[in-house]
């Protein structure tokens, strides 16, 4: 149990996997329980990928830590979640299920908000990340949400910018939250963004990303490189409301100065926190 569940440095790759799990906050004490409770949610949920989404995490933490008692190799969260992102993706490819990662399919955005209001491991930031933008004058604004793991807001930025298009601009707010948080020098974050198409071009390095948004990532991915414990993983929209409500509010101009000290009501409210 320990060294798949619980283990700190194993809590990250659950909860930066698409399923957003912490196996600490279910509260189960073996193996039987923790199955039952996955086969449950799944059947509740009517999203039978995700037994075999668990399967492919467990064998990849399951290697991870063979390969650092054996060839003495360190476990480095962010490759470990790369790895599990690729074959998911060529798994469910193969096998023609649909992924619980991609908040395009609705019927899995409705289904998905248990697991993207849950808060990040002890000892970890997370920041939701979003950006709006608007084709008339080619702006968009970029915000990001910070939390602590007992998901209380505890930094919040906004800013306006010049982009060429959506993904350029969802591309560069991720960035943007990236390079703010290493100039905190937190060391633990998990950055959540609603826009899957951008985390499949940073984690699967051999498919290029399309020109625009080329150099964005290349310099997330720098960042990621200094930082092994910055992991990057999509939730639904409805798991990134308050990011997106403070990115469209400030690309009108009606976001509150002080909103990440004072926080709106909006953005306070349980429903919309993580």
């Amino acid at each position: 149990m320990h060294l798949l569940l619980y283990c700190p440095h194993v809590e990250p790759i659950w909860f930066g996997s698409a399923l957003g799990l912490d196996p600490r906050q279910l509260g189960v004490n073996c193996f039987s329980e923790w199955w039952r409770y996955i086969n449950g949610i799944a059947k509740q949920m009517g999203i039978p990928s995700m037994v075999e989404q668990c399967a492919i995490i467990y064998w990849y933490i399951w290697k991870a830590r063979n390969e650092q008692y054996f060839e003495h190799v360190a476990l480095n969260p962010h490759q470990i979640l790369a790895r599990i992102s690729a074959m998911t993706q060529e798994c469910f490819s193969l096998m023609n299920k649909h992924l619980l990662v991609s908040p395009s399919r609705s019927r899995a955005q409705g289904k998905q908000q248990q697991a993207a209001r849950v808060k990040p491991p002890m000892g970890f930031l997370k920041v939701n990340v979003d950006a709006s933008y608007s084709p008339q004058i080619g702006s968009a604004a970029f915000a990001m949400v910070g939390r602590n793991f007992k998901g209380e807001i505890c930094f919040g930025n906004s800013r306006l910018s010049v982009a060429l298009s959506p993904s350029m601009a969802e591309a560069a707010a991720l960035y943007k939250a990236a390079q703010y948080v290493e100039s905190m020098g937190a060391q633990q974050v998990i950055f959540e963004t609603d826009n899957q198409a951008l985390i499949t071009h940073l984690l699967q390095p051999d498919k290029p990303p399309p020109w625009e948004i080329k150099s964005l990532i290349l310099s997330i991915r720098q960042i990621a490189h200094r930082h092994p414990d910055f992991l990057f993983s999509c939730v639904p929209r409805k798991g990134n409301k308050v990011a997106d409500w403070v990115a469209k509010q400030s690309l009108k101009g009606k976001c509150p100065f002080f909103w990440a000290h004072r926080p709106p009501t909006l953005v306070t409210d349980t429903g919309w926190s993580l």
